[in-house]
């Protein structure tokens, strides 16, 4: 008996957070059915209890945005700069001593040429489409984006000169990594903002099932915290429903019902 607790227990861990209490009061319940009934398979049946808490994870509403909420765009470039002034200054001080600091010039060359360089894997690893939006509009949030890579390029040889330390021989290959990473946070981080605003979108609301994906649409709508607009993002391709997000734009009258 306490093994097969302690199997359900692991298994909770994979559960959302909101969910997990009533999940495996559920499942320990369920357990104590089926040893009353003297079912020989009761391991066996704490062993399911993961392919359950997977789907639940998969199929839960995911949040707005990272652990890092950098919820309006001044927050967001506010840490960035700060983040790139302190990589800049570790670099200056703490850097391997094989692996010299370029001059400022040669660093702001190198950092476009870096970054090129890494979009064949970022094309590999991550969508580059950042959704559908109406046309002429919101065209501040491409220079949003813009400033938002110029901060972060910065960031990563500086700090793969202080981690030359460690990754040692490594070092190139430490730096295409990070650049990857951080070219990938700026696109997702994009795709959760609002394009009027730029704030980070909220209150995550499933629609539509996957057993029904055929001819109907099955995803998550985010909205916007000041009420400009609804934001869907489809989960699977389907016939009549592709699979690109969309935005909705709201009318003024709608931000009433928003906090």
């Amino acid at each position: 008996m306490r093994i097969q607790l302690a199997i359900l227990r692991i298994a909770a861990c994979l559960v959302p957070g909101d969910q997990r209490s009533e999940w495996l009061a559920e499942w320990r319940a369920e357990l104590q059915y089926l040893r009353r009934c003297g079912a020989p398979q009761a391991t066996a049946f704490c062993l399911g209890s993961f392919r359950d808490a997977l789907w639940l994870r998969r199929n839960s509403p995911p949040d707005a945005g990272p652990w890092l909420r950098l919820e309006t765009p001044a927050h967001c470039l506010g840490f960035l700069g700060l983040a790139a002034a302190m990589c800049v200054l570790l670099a200056s001080r703490f850097h391997a001593p094989q692996m010299p600091l370029l001059p400022i010039g040669q660093m702001l060359l190198f950092m476009p040429i870096l970054a090129v360089g890494c979009l064949p894997a970022l094309v590999a690893t991550s969508s580059l489409r950042l959704g559908e939006y109406p046309a002429n509009r919101y065209g501040w949030r491409w220079a949003f984006l813009v400033c938002k890579i110029a901060l972060v390029l910065p960031i990563v040889p500086c700090s793969a000169l202080v981690l030359a330390w460690i990754v040692g021989p490594w070092f190139g290959q430490c730096m295409f990594v990070e650049c990857i990473i951080a070219l990938r946070w700026a696109l997702i981080d994009q795709r959760q903002r609002c394009p009027e605003c730029l704030r980070l979108l909220d209150h995550p609301a499933r629609i539509g099932q996957l057993s029904h994906t055929f001819l109907d649409s099955c995803g998550t709508e985010f909205a916007c915290p000041k009420g400009h607009g609804l934001l869907y993002v489809p989960e699977t391709s389907t016939i009549s429903f592709r699979t690109t997000q969309r935005w909705m734009h709201l009318d003024p009258s709608w931000s009433g019902l928003f906090s």
